[in-house]
């Protein structure tokens, strides 16, 4: 899973300490059995993108290894931090995976400033062999560091929350279940029973999203079924797209709630919409949830292949809000 560049919210990070304990910030949840590897730009060490995939078998190290270099280059790192998340204690001696971090370091084209092994809330460094700076007993995570410490507060102040777990990430982009997911079908089958006026269908999706800027609001099923049907219609997505790549907040969060409550098979379009919220900000995590979640119900839903791609190839969120906004570069 892989990250787009950070949003405009600068955090300097200026030291290994820092970046350990700002990892779960970085991901929007706390990772496990993972390499975390987080591409570094410019003279100070700017954190430019973070990706996380689950630790390989042994089998698939080179291979792995291989993935993330590509995706440091894709990124532009002047310098990459990787970390290796275990759930499992280490007994004393050699550091576990230390064959995965060798061929990452052989393949990268650029420096690897550290390498880490992260154990619950210590770490030791696969670099270092100095018993002053890196103690057999390892080094504590600091999540009270300054610079954790305001990458927290920053993620505060965009609303997010850091996760269990990756699996507690994408509960949070998966429709209601149950009864409230049955009365939600319903809605959906009445609602694409009608023929969608796009735009009608913009004036009324207006209306909804003004009742955000008086919360809390309560969507109704009707509501959301009719909006969920419309943006099928390129008419209505592509003019709400364009919304959103102008920062249009209020209709960001009418997204996320519409597509809380969609239902399969007719979700394929809102997954996405709420993907490209999600990317904007440059949340990545929640962007490869939504995506997986639209490819899931439509597998060949050409809007969620685009998304993934730009995840693929770190393609900067400008670059997309400048496409939804029509300018030509």
């Amino acid at each position: 899973m892989s990250h787009p560049p950070a949003r405009a919210d600068v955090v300097h990070l200026t030291a290994t300490d820092e970046l350990v304990s700002a990892v779960p910030h970085l991901l929007g949840f706390h990772p496990s059995d993972s390499i975390v590897a987080i591409a570094l730009h410019g003279p100070r060490g700017r954190v430019r993108f973070t990706m996380r995939v689950d630790l390989p078998e042994p089998r698939d190290d080179v291979r792995v290894a291989r993935e993330v270099a590509q995706r440091m280059t894709h990124a532009s790192a002047d310098a990459v931090l990787l970390a290796v998340y275990r759930d499992q204690p280490h007994p004393p001696g050699a550091l576990p995976r230390d064959d995965l971090v060798s061929h990452v370091a052989r393949l990268l084209p650029v420096p690897l400033v550290d390498a880490l092994l992260v154990v619950g809330d210590r770490y030791w460094s696969y670099l270092c062999a100095d018993p002053v700076c890196c103690p057999d007993e390892g080094r504590e995570v600091r999540p009270d560091s300054p610079g954790a410490t305001a990458m927290a507060a920053a993620s505060a102040l965009q609303g997010d929350v850091v996760l269990a777990d990756r699996a507690a990430l994408v509960a949070t982009v998966q429709p209601v279940t149950g009864a409230a997911a049955a009365a939600m079908r319903a809605a959906m089958v009445r609602a694409a029973g009608h023929a969608v006026d796009p735009e009608l269908a913009l004036r009324r999706i207006d209306r909804l999203c003004a009742r955000y800027s008086d919360p809390p609001v309560v969507l109704r099923n009707g509501d959301a079924a009719r909006v969920a049907v419309a943006v099928h219609h390129i008419a209505v997505r592509d003019p709400l797209l364009q919304r959103l790549a102008e920062g249009d907040e209020l209709l960001a969060q009418l997204v996320r709630a519409v597509a809380r409550l969609a239902q399969p098979p007719a979700d394929a379009p809102i997954s996405p919409m709420l993907a490209a919220v999600a990317y904007l900000r440059g949340d990545g995590a929640v962007t490869a949830a939504a995506v997986d979640r639209a490819l899931d119900t439509d597998p060949d839903y050409s809007p969620a292949h685009l998304l993934a791609h730009c995840l693929q190839r770190q393609v900067e969120p400008s670059v997309l809000r400048a496409a939804w906004r029509g300018e030509v570069p």
